[in-house]
């Protein structure tokens, strides 16, 4: 029978890329996460900032965070088709 810590070890060693070693570090910030999985895309970034502080910032509701979130999404996406169109 498989405890629950070889259960956590199964998922990492089968989802290993979406953990990093962050133990040289005190804290993470959204930043530090954009680096350390390398987005680098701005309409990405803007969106992935978002959802990870939805709600959270005190200027705008966690509902309006996450409309401006789908916004960045579908731009990031209509700037995709404009680069297809453009081959």
């Amino acid at each position: 029978m498989s405890t629950s810590q070889d259960a956590v070890n199964l998922h990492h060693r089968n989802h290993d890329h979406y953990f990093k070693d962050v133990s040289n570090l005190k804290h993470i910030d959204v930043y530090r996460v954009l680096i350390l999985f390398g987005v680098t895309d701005p309409c990405l970034q803007h969106a992935i900032k978002k959802l990870l502080c939805a709600g959270n910032r005190g200027a705008k509701d966690k509902t309006q965070d996450v409309q401006e979130a789908i916004n960045s999404l579908l731009r990031y996406l209509e700037m995709q088709t404009e680069n297809e169109n453009d081959k």
